[in-house]
């Protein structure tokens, strides 16, 4: 992962910030390995200087974060700065209040962390937010189209066979065929839910009628067969809660870290494949860690806001 033959002569603190900044651009890759995520592990056990590093970037970014939105480039994405320079663009951000923000352009419903909601639309159909979510409204006289920036957000569509409703979100189509459903971008891809009749989904390539009860995945360009869902347990998020059946705790981990700000990670490699099943309640987004440490057998160290590490008890 790291080269360090061309810090020899660098002050210590400066190669490991540079390290953690290295670190953190490649977990922000959609294509960061198991390998990689193991080796990032070893990294943050070999000192407590590397977890103090890393935490300062997740710091630094989550605080940029919360700045005015700004957007220069629509290309541009967070691991192409951090590549190109990360930590000081991102301090400067965060220092400044201005340049450059990162997060998806101007929305018309938004969610923050922790936070869920619901609005009705112009049409008279309503959309729940789960947390972290951002939408943006293209209603006109001959469609109704919805784009989702982030997160995930259920919809019950108002009849109008004249205006087609269509949730875009990135290369994927949903268009309601008089229906409930739901869109989330999630860790493994977008996921399409249906609890209410059928929608049509479109990628690029292919097309599938997702039927009640059923959901689809899109993910690495392809889309999958419809299957059955557990429709109370993989919109849970709506009653304020989530539901783990025999999940992986890395799983867990990864929804649950959508729910509050900073950096969860599982440190050993058996407890982030064990099945676990529990219910979080997310009304009470500040008591997750309490929630997971009473419920499991696991012993969390929290090194800021920003970071905290979880291993076996």
């Amino acid at each position: 992962m790291h080269d360090t033959s061309h810090n020899e002569h660098c002050p210590a603190d400066t190669v490991v910030s540079r390290q953690a900044e290295e670190w953190f651009a490649l977990l922000l890759d959609d294509g960061a390995t198991a390998n990689d995520r193991a080796e990032f592990r070893a990294w943050l056990q070999r000192s407590p200087e590397h977890v103090a590093a890393y935490s300062e970037l997740e710091r630094l970014w989550l605080g940029a974060a919360a700045l005015p939105e700004v957007l220069p480039n629509p290309s541009l994405t967070r691991r192409k700065v951090l590549k190109s320079g990360g930590a000081l663009i991102v301090l400067t951000a965060a220092g400044l209040g201005s340049a450059i923000y990162l997060r998806s352009t101007a929305a018309d419903y938004r969610t923050g962390v922790g936070e869920t909601a619901r609005f009705t639309l112009p049409d008279g159909s309503i959309v729940e937010l789960s947390t972290a979510t951002a939408i943006s409204l293209d209603f006109t006289t001959n469609q109704r189209r919805v784009v989702l920036q982030e997160g995930e957000a259920f919809f019950i569509v108002a009849p109008d066979a004249s205006r087609p409703f269509v949730v875009a979100c990135k290369q994927l189509r949903s268009t309601a065929l008089g229906t409930q459903f739901s869109v989330g971008m999630h860790e493994n891809g977008i996921v399409v839910a249906v609890t209410e009749h059928t929608v049509r989904v479109s990628s690029p390539t292919e097309e599938q009628d997702v039927q009640e009860g059923q959901s689809v995945l899109f993910a690495n360009d392809r889309l999958s067969v419809p299957a059955r869902m557990d429709v109370d347990t993989q919109l849970s998020w709506r009653d304020g809660k989530l539901v783990f059946i025999s999940t992986p705790f890395e799983d867990i981990v990864a929804t649950l870290s959508r729910w509050r700000r900073g950096k969860m990670i599982v440190m050993d490699k058996t407890l982030a494949r064990r099945p676990v099943s529990i219910i979080v309640d997310v009304r009470r987004a500040g008591r997750i860690l309490e929630n997971l440490e009473d419920g499991l057998p696991i012993r969390i160290a929290s090194y800021s806001p920003w970071l905290t590490l979880i291993y076996p008890q």
